[in-house]
């Protein structure tokens, strides 16, 4: 019965031991926040500027007056007809100019074919047409450049009187691929720049 009674005690004093003993206290942990992401800003994509679009060049018309040849003095090689009549034509141009507009216009030849002609061959190639302080550089390309005296001296003569006819020009400088040349067709000195007669 001893026995018994000794156990019985020695529980008791087990388990107010136990309850006696300080407890360990334990922290709370505080929860970490999350990390707040921040919205990253795009780069804002500025428009290209826009290029100013090129402004077509307006077309222009001008009456001008053109030389070219008499068929009756080429005909009959009689000096009592005059060497060239002139015609009046309407040009249009705007990506050339007036200058260059008028030559070509010579190339063509004229609108009244029975009395007038041109002395520009068919294979004539005009590069170019500038003017600088009153004299027109006339640029023909030496492809297709040839023939006679007289073809010669019309292409001469049609280009230097109905430029100079034009308040901007006062003489004429005639080139072949951008340089000076004796001459055009071989029979004509070319190399000095030639006034208008009329």
């Amino acid at each position: 019965m001893k026995k018994l009674l000794i156990l019985i005690i020695s529980l008791v004093l087990v388990i107010t031991l136990a309850a006696c003993s300080p407890k360990e206290t334990v922290t709370p942990v505080e929860p970490t926040p999350a990390p707040v992401e921040e919205p990253v800003e795009e780069p804002i994509e500025e428009p290209e500027p826009e290029e100013p679009a090129e402004e077509p060049l307006q077309e222009q018309t001008e009456d001008v007056t053109l030389y070219f040849g008499n068929n009756e003095y080429i005909l009959t090689g009689d000096e009592k007809y005059e060497f060239m009549l002139t015609e009046v034509q309407t040009l249009t141009y705007g990506d050339i100019t007036i200058e260059e507009a008028v030559v070509r216009a010579l190339i063509a030849g004229p609108t009244d074919t029975d009395k007038l002609s041109t002395g520009f061959p068919e294979t004539i190639v005009l590069n170019s047409v500038e003017v600088l302080e009153g004299i027109a550089y006339v640029d023909f390309s030496s492809e297709g450049l040839y023939g006679g005296s007289m073809q010669e001296s019309y292409v001469i003569s049609q280009t230097v009187e109905s430029l100079t006819s034009l308040d901007s020009v006062d003489k004429v400088q005639f080139l072949i691929d951008g340089k000076e040349a004796e001459s055009l067709m071989g029979h004509i000195d070319i190399r000095n720049p030639f006034e208008g007669v009329n």
